[in-house]
């Protein structure tokens, strides 16, 4: 059977047609056709790929469980729980040591579903290969053991990664710490998040995870309205570039403005501004829309429409612009300088940067926002020169 017959009887509306085809996929444990099911996973309706995992679990029996085995070494997100499941509908002692061995001697992909098994049979014995594993290059494999050490309540590996989160001097390293601290998602991970997600160049992909496993119900019991203000600040700043567009709906954008707009303060305001001058860019543009659905075409124009409503001040920049020492309020505000093109700030920017008193990134984001109003004139030359961070120097320069 052709790839592309394989796919179209798979989901086929034919239930005979679907469930001959699936039968004999289990029966030939054909690992090429498995492959181009998870290849063309996300080209499946979601509640086709539920029915495909429900039917093959019911379908696997102890002579075809060698399949699940064969299948096991292809990885594929979307179709783990047709493994899992499968594994975990025959478990007993014997299939446990199976699967245990796996974590020790099985391939990356298998030790990715083996974790999995875990989740639903509790068998301690599996915690030192998951504590082991949880520092896996294989992305799905490090979430994966968090997932299931936090099943465990076990913290020996969320006490390891927050100690990297917080000491090691690898962004990288950090990165894929934080990534296994959202994965693990108890009270404690989330805090720890909160108090800590906004210090690295890798700010939005953090952030971005949280609400990866955590709807705005939970991030704003868990947040004040400043660390609130920063999650939304920290996704809008990352669009389109580092965070698609079609995540509007899935980041619950929409229940974030809303909720900002409530909060009586100029951050709260500064924050939306920003947010309307960029989602005004995304609506009128139709270079970042057009490959987006209708669900989310409305989505962008309801979040939109309501961003132009809003009335926002911006009567108390000047206290903002004080508050230099927090970086995140004082881009914000710096933003929005530059958005309403007020020359008024022009001086106060310009002291900041000729006293010293901003560290070098934020001196490039004021020489930025000089520039964007013709006053980089403003900026004391000499103060230039004496800058010790070459690239800052060099950008700065290049605003004359």
């Amino acid at each position: 059977m052709s790839s592309e017959n394989f796919i179209k009887n798979l989901t086929s509306k034919d239930k005979n047609l679907y469930k001959q085809t699936l039968q004999e996929l289990i029966n030939s444990s054909d690992s090429k056709q498995f492959s181009e099911l998870c290849q063309n996973c996300d080209f499946i309706f979601p509640f086709v790929k539920e029915r495909i995992i429900s039917d093959f679990v019911k379908l696997v029996n102890k002579e075809n469980l060698k399949t699940v085995f064969e299948f096991s070494k292809i990885y594929c997100a979307d179709f783990e729980d047709l493994i899992v499941k499968s594994w975990v509908k025959f478990a007993n002692e014997a299939l446990s040591d199976e699967i245990l061995e796996l974590l020790d001697k099985g391939e990356v992909e298998q030790k990715a579903y083996a974790v999995l098994y875990f989740k639903y049979i509790k068998d301690n014995l599996c915690l030192e290969a998951l504590d082991k594993l949880s520092k896996s290059d294989f992305q799905p494999l490090k979430i994966n053991c968090a997932k299931v050490l936090a099943e465990f309540k076990d913290t020996k590996t969320l006490n390891e990664m927050m100690e990297i989160a917080k000491n090691s001097k690898d962004d990288f390293e950090i990165l894929s710490a934080f990534e296994f601290i959202s994965a693990y998602n108890d009270i404690k991970a989330i805090e720890f998040i909160l108090k800590n997600g906004f210090n690295t160049s890798f700010s939005s992909n953090i952030i971005s995870n949280l609400l990866d496993y955590n709807d705005i119900t939970v991030i704003r019991k868990n947040s004040d309205d400043e660390t609130f203000i920063k999650i939304f600040t920290t996704i809008i700043e990352a669009y389109p570039e580092d965070i698609e567009l079609n995540t509007l709906l899935y980041y619950q954008i929409f229940d974030f403005v809303e909720l900002i707009s409530k909060i009586n303060s100029q951050y709260a305001k500064n924050s939306l501004i920003v947010a309307r001058e960029k989602f005004r860019e995304f609506f009128s543009n139709e270079i970042y829309s057009f490959d987006l659905d209708k669900n989310l075409k409305n989505e962008l124009k309801n979040i939109t429409d309501f961003l132009n409503e809003l009335d926002l001040s911006t009567k108390d920049i000047d206290l903002e612009l004080d508050n230099y020492n927090n970086s995140k309020r004082f881009i914000t505000a710096l933003e929005v300088v530059g958005i309403v093109k007020d020359k008024n700030y022009s001086k106060k920017i310009a002291n900041l940067i000729n006293n010293n008193k901003l560290s070098y990134d934020l001196m490039a984001q004021g020489a930025l926002t000089l520039k964007e109003l013709n006053e980089i004139s403003l900026i004391d030359k000499e103060i230039v020169e004496k800058i010790e961070n070459e690239n800052v120097k060099a950008l700065i320069k290049s605003y004359y």
